[in-house]
């Protein structure tokens, strides 16, 4: 078995709601790796015993920093490395990790743009404009200055580095012919489209974009603005609480848009002066404005979202893959490579919802491989079978299989941690079945505390919700 990268996606670390996150009795982020994070490395170092160490990518939303304050996230980080690469004992994964920003943690990518900026103004050259996008294929060249920070408090990693890649980061073989793409998934939903939808709609055109570096010059001042750190947010990300909340109910849904919209028209008027009830056009007031726009992105797309959770992907979502591979993903390759690759694999999670398969794609020539990373956080209160995580390894002929760590349990069992593929037969998947076999006992264990965690997890909500519902009652009848 030779695994040259293991992609994890959608950690949410800080998060209370990841199963990652080790929270004490009273809340707090409690010293240590989590019970299951403490059980995957112990199963990840069984199975990858006397193989050459692989290279961690961490595929977005790693760091829950739209959610969660950056101490809290921090704190679970280093709980990550130090599991992961502990001082005393073998290390699973090699010291040069990749990092791939997400929609949670897309204030990573604009530090490193800030950084970048700066730098260039200090060697006496001043750019156009921020970077928007960094190349799909070869190793990253941006430091992620936070979680180098992070890590330089463990003095045994003195050389380790962490590179930031946004939106995408991939391997090619110009001989094979073979490539793997990575990204987040969070550029396939239209929620974080929402400034390309809303100049598509104004131009009466086209609202997907064409190329990478449209889509980030339109959409990214909005991901970090409202997605990527309002979990430092004082009192307005406390008052938001979890975007998962949203997706409970269309009242929780309509509830959250209309808590954004007061909180933006609120501050526009008291900070700088502006009438939310000044008049645009056609009697339109700012305030109606901004309430239309979020309630069109957060609480549209909740919705969509919520009604998702009974399947892994709509009609419209692979609509989306589609478009986002045949176009900017090969217009980015094109770009850099001359021509498309013969064979794609594309890595993405987001959604929470793991699979792998194949899709006919535009412009491609065989079948893409699309495979899903899933998540590891708990969505709903009720468990959903769709939902869950799995971690994508990648070989180094750029094969890939998919390790299915978990699903949401809905009969009471899990079921057995496992290898597939997307419907290829591939050397990478049989071999490492077998390494996934001989630690069976270890994944065995594994499964046992990722369950008790979920019930333990989903109990938890359903009480929080009904202690919510009974208060709202309460003060109803005062």
């Amino acid at each position: 078995m030779s695994i040259a990268q293991f992609v994890l996606s959608d950690l949410h670390l800080g998060a209370r709601d990841s199963l990652l996150t080790h929270v004490g009795p009273g809340g707090e982020i409690a010293a240590g790796p989590s019970e299951v994070l403490g059980a995957l490395t112990e199963a990840l170092r069984c199975t990858l015993d006397g193989a050459p160490r692989p290279q961690l990518v961490l595929l977005g939303d790693a760091l829950d920093l739209g959610l969660s304050p950056f101490g809290d996230v921090s704190q679970s980080f280093l709980q990550l490395i130090d599991a992961f690469y502990p001082a005393q004992g073998p290390e699973i994964f090699c010291r040069d990790i990749v990092y791939i920003a997400g929609n949670h943690d897309h204030h990573l990518w604009r530090m490193a743009q800030d950084h970048q900026f700066v730098t260039a103004l200090q060697a006496g050259a001043v750019p156009d404009d921020l970077e928007a996008i960094t190349p799909s294929i070869g190793q990253p060249v941006h430091d992620c200055r936070l979680m180098q920070s992070l890590i330089a408090q463990r003095p045994h990693l003195a050389d380790a580095t962490v590179r930031i890649a946004y939106p995408n980061w991939g391997l090619a073989d110009r001989d094979s012919g073979r490539a793997v793409v990575m990204h987040h998934g969070h550029y396939l939903d239209g929620m974080y489209r929402a400034l390309s939808n809303l100049r598509g709609f104004l131009e009466n055109g086209e609202q997907r974009p064409a190329t990478m570096q449209q889509l980030e010059s339109e959409n990214g001042p909005w991901i970090d603005f409202l997605w990527s750190d309002l979990g430092s947010a004082g009192e307005m990300g406390g008052e938001v609480g979890s975007l998962y909340q949203t997706m409970l109910s269309a009242g929780a849904s309509h509830d959250f848009a209309e808590s954004i919209a007061r909180r933006v028209t609120g501050g526009l008027h008291a900070r700088l002066g502006i009438n939310p009830q000044m008049q645009l056009k056609y009697g339109i007031t700012l305030d109606n404005l901004i309430r239309a726009g979020v309630d069109l992105t957060a609480g549209r797309a909740a919705e969509r979202q919520r009604e998702g959770y009974g399947h892994v992907l709509s009609d419209a979502e692979i609509d989306d893959i589609g478009w986002y591979l045949s176009t900017p993903v090969a217009a980015q390759l094109r770009d850099e490579l001359g021509a498309l690759p013969r064979e794609l694999n594309f890595v993405f999670g987001h959604t929470h919802k793991p699979f792998q398969d194949e899709l006919t794609v535009a412009n491609f020539e065989l079948p893409v491989g699309v495979f899903n990373t899933g998540g590891w956080v708990l969505d709903e209160p009720t468990l959903m079978p769709v939902q869950g995580c799995a971690a994508m390894l990648v070989s180094p002929d750029l094969e890939v299989a998919s390790l299915r760590l978990f699903n949401d349990p809905t009969d009471g069992t899990m079921a057995p941690v496992r290898v597939e593929g997307s419907g290829r037969t591939t050397r990478l998947a049989d071999s490492t079945a077998e390494a996934v076999e001989r630690a069976a006992s270890a994944w065995a264990d594994f499964s046992r505390v990722v369950h008790a965690r979920i019930v333990e997890q989903a109990d938890e909500r359903v009480r929080r919700m009904l202690d919510a519902s009974n208060q709202a009652r309460r003060e109803a009848a005062e």
